[in-house]
């Protein structure tokens, strides 16, 4: 889709981008915060299933109605049917948030936020290419080498490193949890694609499913924490992981989406992994090693080729 040049630009789009724009950053930086607030909960009295939980009981509870409601569309013969609910849920759902957060217990937060994302456009492009006849061009090609790149530094720097203390050594378990998680994601992606369902009723057909599937699984197998941990604790998560993280977001980038299209409105996603990396310091205390910048920065650079911005922006310039 060829981009607009902002003297070609509707007067309307003119006026809302500086609400564009906000919509879009706060989409981004939910994301980015997304590992690190999840790692701060895990580090002080929580573990991640019940991250898991508590995601999905608020965000289940408070979109229960938008199911009920169009439940019948949703899960009739025209609708989504439930073979492919469950299927988004899997992609989107508990098994989603479990791997994510459960590889915060053992790599740091910041490589969450630079490899699941990286990975998750990685595979959505594999996917898209595969099952869907989407032929990625050359450009995208490049990024996703780029993307590679800077995820195989991240991740060689422990591997080579013999010496290295426990929470070092263990690190790949983490980041091979990130890469499951952005695997997850992606399958989730193609799929809603696939099958053009509508991305709010989706979040609300994964929210109240993982909510009833995994929420007996979790209170009869997981031991849970949540009756012991500080109501403080319970609280922030809570409303971070089902308001927030689950329902905020979503809303945020659709609309920057829908005021700058799919072109702009990529533009927010390569910021995640900075976001993370730079959160990640004050919140956590994780400095970021000079690999792991490097890393964030192939990374990011590969965001940029993928999706399509370089031109836009030679051809702007």
């Amino acid at each position: 889709m060829t981009e607009l040049s902002e003297s070609q630009a509707p007067a309307s789009q003119a006026s809302a981008l500086p609400a564009a724009v906000l919509y879009g950053l706060t989409a981004s930086l939910i994301w980015g915060a997304w590992p690190v607030v999840s790692a701060l909960g895990i580090r002080q009295s929580l573990a991640a299933a019940d991250i898991a939980a508590l995601r999905f009981l608020v965000a289940g509870l408070i979109l229960l109605p938008l199911v009920i409601r169009n439940g019948a569309g949703n899960l009739g013969p025209g609708g989504l049917g439930w073979a492919r609910a469950l299927f988004l849920s899997l992609g989107a759902g508990a098994p989603y948030v479990l791997v994510t957060a459960g590889g915060l217990t053992y790599a740091p937060a910041g490589q969450g936020g630079i490899i699941g994302p990286s990975c998750m456009l990685v595979f959505a492009t594999l996917g898209g290419w595969l099952l869907l006849g989407d032929r990625p061009p050359r450009q995208r090609l490049i990024g996703i080498a780029l993307m590679l790149t800077g995820v195989l530094l991240i991740g060689g720097q422990t591997l080579g490193d013999y010496r290295a203390e426990q929470w070092q050594a263990e690190q790949w378990k983490g980041q091979l949890m990130f890469a499951c998680g952005g695997l997850l994601w992606a399958s989730y992606t193609v799929a809603l694609r696939a099958w053009g369902a509508d991305p709010l009723q989706a979040t609300a057909l994964v929210s109240v499913l993982s909510l009833l599937i995994y929420g007996p699984i979790y209170l009869l197998t997981a031991e849970p924490q949540l009756f012991a941990a500080p109501w403080t604790e319970i609280a922030e998560q809570a409303v971070f992981q089902g308001l927030v993280a689950a329902i905020l977001a979503l809303i945020c980038y659709s609309r920057a989406v829908a005021l700058l299209g799919a072109g702009r409105g990529a533009v927010f996603v390569t910021l995640v992994p900075a976001i993370a990396v730079l959160l990640a310091y004050p919140v956590l205390g994780e400095m970021p090693s000079a690999t792991d910048l490097t890393g964030a920065a192939l990374v990011t650079a590969g965001m940029v080729t993928a999706l399509g911005l370089v031109p836009v922006v030679w051809k702007r310039t």
